[in-house]
């Protein structure tokens, strides 16, 4: 039984409207002497021998009754706003950008568009729903656009800009007054962020309706790729990809991942799909190669019969640059992981490893250092000098060795600086150190004890294997001949281990080190015993802190042929894995969206403080050569500057901040690129947006709506919130609901009458 038949009008009138009488007062007069008379009936002889409780209910539904009756005598109405015919005008805006020339139902590629499906919808529907106000007919891809005519609809753009173009139709609409607005779409935007702010301030209902599938089966998607902007020459860089693929096949399957620079395969991978998960994040290493700004592609060889080919690749921008990374590693007694980290170190032209070695109980000694004063006390003498560095290894070093101020340096090095810390195993180091205390132990990815009487750091024979997180880390991309995991079971044995304490919640562990080996021939091939965190690894503030629980790691290079490098590429991974990591005291980002590009500049001092008080100029060179200068304002109640610049035709941008910001540096330091004007936007994220629609729809004041539902937007567009309306009287003294309830409740009185014997 519907709302509308029940209650004679639908239900947006009941919740905008208020109820009144239309009768005259006399006639509650008359009502009144009724419900005397109807009392005194009441008090009769039949209910005079039940119970108090049951002549009180007997009573109650005699006097409702009556109330009822008195009710319809009264001539209730219904007072409502509604639209004034002929004085409003409904605008109607049709997404036409490229994704609506897709079928509107999955796999159905011969059926309808999701444009031919929109077109019927307003002849059939919308028109009709809109009563006696105007249609204005718009629609919308990368901007807003008037149309004459539905023939004036097709779906051809690039792009989609929902929440711009609804902002600027809400807000520039100047022929009539605006009731609402219908949107016909698939919820797709891909223009920017999107907030509804704008729009919901105007006041005017929007009532999105939804048009598409809400999956396409056997979709394969690259949904997400994320590089980092620049890499070193000759090193391993890594892609963030998310895939998304439908929930609803039949199985998972197989995708094939490769890594292209033009026709250049960098790397290939096959990766199972999760019938059970929908989306997937995998990374993918690949070597960048050498210097050069590279335009890489990663693309997915999905199963055949895949309905969206063009959603399976993306393409990103590396420039491949040297970025040279200052490391300070402090180690309290020789030792032969000390040697060997610096040989490893050596081969890595961007590693610049600034060392300070306690020989002796009163001899020091300094290597790779800038001048005379680096270093002459053992660590910096300020928290400047200090935020000169990218990244600190701790060696076998006793806490006591630094004072409070060091301490506090450091853990401010991590968290503010966004440096990287590693701390090794060794005979003073870690709890054998007494690194337990505060602050500095906060920052450390473990909790730390104070020791025993014994140290805790003792030899043994230790196998180090990769977790399953740490098969997905850059870290332990070893290199070598076989699989990684292969990689790692033929190294040699570690010959000590020091014990650590509990993980904390957000740390990773990446290696672990099992003291039992089954050796078949001269291969390590099994592991086994109780396995134990080995390199365990955490986000601190801005930066990164990392435990290494041995100091062995020097057997991977001593015990294996003179051309194996996996001993180097481990730590040449770790170092530039976290001294990379490291904020640069000038940042430098672009964004492209559409056709404008968004800079975006911080700047710190040597202490690592926002800089406000300067003006920045920017170079932007577009990609037929010519150049010119941008003024980059302070963003409002910000520490960074920004501007948004129109970016007038397709290609690559470089942007390069004024000279009086690099000095000191590289001239090419604060410098970055973009691309504009990438292509198969709208084959990204295709299915049915709802719950963007919605968002929508609750943020303005409208509703939802799907096609099959749309008999009942006539109604919802009568009783608008916007618009210019009439105040008019509904009679409800015919609504059914009246007369049914007046028949429940003598039917009621009847039957408990009837059950207590009082009839």
């Amino acid at each position: 039984m519907s709302f509308e038949w029940l209650f004679k009008y639908p239900r947006q009138a009941y919740t905008q409207g208020e109820l009144a009488f239309a009768g005259e007062f006399g006639v509650l007069w008359w009502g009144a002497a009724a419900v005397l008379l109807t009392l005194g009936i009441a008090f009769g002889r039949r209910v005079a021998r039940f119970s108090a409780l049951r002549r009180i209910t007997v009573h109650l539904l005699q006097i409702a009754a009556v109330g009822v009756l008195l009710t319809l005598l009264a001539e209730p109405v219904l007072e409502v706003t509604r639209l004034a015919p002929g004085a409003n005008t409904i605008a109607v805006l049709v997404d036409s950008s490229a994704s609506m020339a897709l079928p509107a139902e999955p796999r159905d590629t011969e059926g309808e568009t999701r444009m031919d499906v929109a077109k019927r919808l307003i002849v059939d529907r919308v028109t009709v729903a809109s009563g006696g106000s105007k249609v204005a007919l718009f629609h919308f891809s990368d901007g807003l656009g008037r149309a004459d005519g539905i023939t004036d609809l097709r779906a051809e753009g690039d792009r989609s800009r929902l929440a711009e173009s609804l902002t600027d139709l809400a807000t520039h609409f100047d022929q009539g007054a605006l009731a609402a607005v219908i949107v016909l779409t698939d919820g797709a935007h891909n223009g920017g962020d999107v907030s509804w702010d704008a729009v919901a301030a105007t006041g005017i209902p929007v009532h999105p309706v939804g048009i598409g599938p809400t999956d396409i089966p056997g979709d394969v998607e690259l949904a997400d790729l994320r590089l980092p902007s620049r890499a070193s020459p000759d090193t391993q860089a890594m892609a963030r990809l998310v895939i998304r693929h439908s929930p609803s096949r039949d199985a998972g399957g197989e995708v094939r991942v490769r890594v292209l620079d033009g026709e250049s395969v960098l790397a290939s991978e096959s990766i199972d799909l999760d019938a059970s998960s929908p989306t997937l994040a995998k990374d993918v290493v690949f070597p960048v190669g050498t210097t050069g700004l590279k335009e890489l592609t990663v693309e997915l060889e999905a199963p055949s019969g895949d309905p969206l080919p063009g959603n399976n690749r993306q393409s990103a921008l590396l420039d491949v640059d040297r970025d040279r990374h200052r490391v300070l590693y402090l180690e309290g007694e020789p030792r032969w992981e000390f040697k060997f980290i610096r040989r490893a170190a050596a081969e890595d032209d961007d590693i610049e490893l600034v060392t300070w070695l306690r020989t002796t109980p009163r001899k020091t000694y300094r290597q790779g250092t800038a001048d005379p004063e680096e270093l002459a006390d053992g660590f910096p003498k300020s928290l400047e000098a200090l935020y000169r560095y990218d990244m600190v290894i701790l060696g076998s070093l006793p806490a006591t060795s630094l004072d409070d101020e060091q301490h506090d340096w450091l853990t401010r090095f991590v968290a503010e600086r966004g440096g990287g810390l590693l701390a090794l195993a060794g005979r003073h180091a870690l709890d054998n150190g007494g690194w337990d205390v505060k602050p500095l132990a906060a920052a450390l990815p473990v909790t730390l004890a104070r020791p025993g009487d014994s140290p805790s750091y003792s030899p043994g024979n230790y196998a180090a294997y990769p977790t399953d997180a740490g098969m997905r880390s850059v870290l332990t991309d070893i290199g070598g001949a076989g699989t990684r995991e292969r990689n790692w079971e033929t190294l040699p044995m570690l010959a000590g281990y020091q014990p650590l304490g509990t993980p904390k919640a957000a740390a990773t562990v990446i290696l672990e080190a099992s003291g039992v080996v089954e050796s078949r021939g001269t291969d390590v091939v099994v592991r086994g015993g109780a396995a134990k965190p080995l390199l365990v690894t955490q986000p601190y503030g801005y930066g990164r802190t990392a435990v290494l629980a041995t100091a062995s790691t020097w057997r991977w290079r001593m015990r294996t042929p003179p051309d194996d490098t996996r001993h180097s590429l481990f730590w040449r991974h770790l170092i530039r894995h976290f001294a990379g990591a490291a904020q640069p005291r000038r940042r430098l980002s672009l964004a492209a969206d559409g056709d404008n590009l968004q800079v975006q500049v911080a700047l710190k001092n040597p202490l690592y403080e926002p800089l406000t008080d300067t003006a920045i100029t920017a170079r932007v060179t577009a990609p037929d050569g010519e150049s010119f200068e941008v003024a980059l304002p302070r963003n409002a109640g910000e520490s960074t500057f920004g501007e948004t610049i129109a970016a007038t035709e397709s290609g690559i941008y470089r942007v390069e901040l004024g000279a009086a910001l690099t000095q000191g540096s590289r001239p090419d330091s604060l410098a970055a690129l973009a691309r504009v004007g990438e292509a198969n936007r709208e084959q990204f994220a295709a299915t049915l947006n709802e719950p963007l629609l919605r968002r929508l729809a609750d943020a303005t004041g409208g509703r939802y709506w799907r096609p099959d539902q749309l008999s009942d937007m006539a109604d919802a567009l009568a009783f608008s919130s916007a618009g210019i309306h009439e105040l008019q009287q509904l009679p409800l003294w015919n609504a059914p609901f009246l007369f049914i309830l007046l028949l429940l409740l003598k039917c009621t009185e009847w039957s408990l009458r009837r059950y207590w014997g009082g009839i």
